[in-house]
C-alpha cells in the first residue's frame, strides 16, 4: 500500500488510511487522513462503505481475505460495487483460474463468478470501470 499511496500523493490526489488500532505502527507518514478502526473486519466493512467498485491489486493473504468477503458479499446481494481484480503481469492468473474450476465442479454458478472482473491494463480498466 506503500507504493499506491506515494503515487496518489505524487499525482495530487487524497490518500486515507484505514487501519485497525492494533497496527498504528504501520501508518504511513505522508496520509491525509486515517480512519481507525477496532479490528480488521471493522477494517474491509469501512473500506467498502459508500464505494462503487473494490479493486484488488497484486497483493498478499489480507488482500484475498479482502476479496473474496467482497466477492461473497456481491453474490449475496449485500455489496452493489463492481469487484475487480487487477492482473499485473499474471499475478492473478492462479486466482483466476481457481474460480473457473469452482464453476467446472459446480461450487460456484457462473453469474456469481462473471462479479469478479479481470484486467491486465489500464485500458481493459478503464472500459469496465
Amino acid at each position: 500500500m506503500k507504493v499506491v499511496v506515494d503515487a496518489t500523493l505524487e499525482c495530487g490526489g487524497h490518500a486515507v488510511g484505514i487501519i485497525p488500532r492494533f497496527m498504528a505502527q504501520y501508518v504511513h507518514p505522508s496520509l491525509d487522513e486515517v480512519i481507525w478502526t477496532e479490528s480488521m473486519s471493522d477494517r474491509k466493512v469501512k473500506m467498502r462503505e459508500g464505494t462503487a467498485l473494490a479493486v484488488a491489486l497484486p497483493g498478499g493473504v489480507g488482500t484475498l481475505d479482502e476479496f473474496f468477503e467482497t466477492l461473497t458479499l456481491a453474490k449475496l446481494g449485500l455489496y452493489g460495487g463492481k469487484v475487480i481484480v487487477v492482473n499485473h503481469e499474471g499475478f492473478y492468473d492462479r486466482l483466476r483460474d481457481l474460480l473457473d474450476f469452482y464453476v467446472e465442479t459446480g461450487m460456484l454458478d457462473s453469474v456469481s463468478r462473471s462479479l469478479a472482473v479481470f484486467v491486465s491494463s489500464v485500458e481493459e480498466f478503464e472500459k469496465v470501470i
